[in-house]
């Protein structure tokens, strides 16, 4: 069977038309990749501009939490002063009519190598009695400022040699109401304690069997 020449040049025109149809959906093809990969490309852009403006709120957010807990600290401390420039008058005039004591001082630090010991007061007197009060201001008394107000009393004589032969002992004068068991703990640690009521600082009564807790600077 032969292939006009007719038929030939009709063979080769549909080829050339498929060629060039398959070149367009060819092209159409690429065409469509190249719009997603630009789409990709913006939608990370995107992303990455959000990612660095969470970036930047967080560190934002972080700077104010910083600030604003340096706020909070700083006004804890300055009620802290507070409370104490109310309540050691106070427990100075307990410790002068109650046991003799002549000296008084407040927010007393002392530095033995690179330890520090900051007592809110202490107060004693010298020659025949020779004793000494650490006195600890607590807002809010629990077990934690009770054992804190042992290792105060504890700790003294290595930071005061110079009260040698002192006899010591601990008081808290806590700022808000205290429950017979925060009494009761504070007497079993065997501290003194002061309380405010109805604004009037006055030494708690100790039970029969209160043995104090004292230490000796040696």
């Amino acid at each position: 069977m032969t292939t006009s020449l007719e038929e030939l040049q009709t063979l080769v025109a549909q080829s050339i038309l498929s060629t060039e149809a398959f070149k367009e959906q060819v092209a159409a093809s690429q065409e469509a990749a190249d719009r997603r990969a630009e789409a990709l490309d913006l939608r990370a852009e995107a992303a990455d501009l959000r990612a660095e403006a969470a970036d930047r709120r967080a560190k934002a957010l972080d700077r104010q939490i910083k600030e604003l807990s340096k706020q909070i600290g700083g006004l804890g401390n300055k009620f802290g002063y507070f409370t104490e420039g109310l309540l050691l008058p106070s427990v100075q005039t307990i410790l002068r009519k109650t046991f003799g004591i002549t000296e008084f001082q407040t927010r007393v630090q002392a530095q033995n190598g690179g330890e520090l010991q900051e007592l809110d007061g202490f107060g004693f007197v010298n020659g025949e009695k020779n004793i000494g009060f650490i006195v600890e201001v607590k807002s809010l008394l629990d077990k934690r400022g009770i054992e804190q107000t042992v290792r105060q009393l504890e700790r003294f004589p290595m930071f005061h040699p110079q009260y040698k032969g002192m006899t010591l002992f601990g008081i808290i004068a806590a700022v808000d109401t205290v429950s017979k068991a925060q009494r009761d703990a504070v007497f079993e640690a065997g501290l003194y304690l002061v309380t405010v009521n109805d604004d009037v600082a006055e030494l708690a009564p100790t039970p029969l069997d209160f043995t104090p807790l004292s230490a000796r600077v040696v």
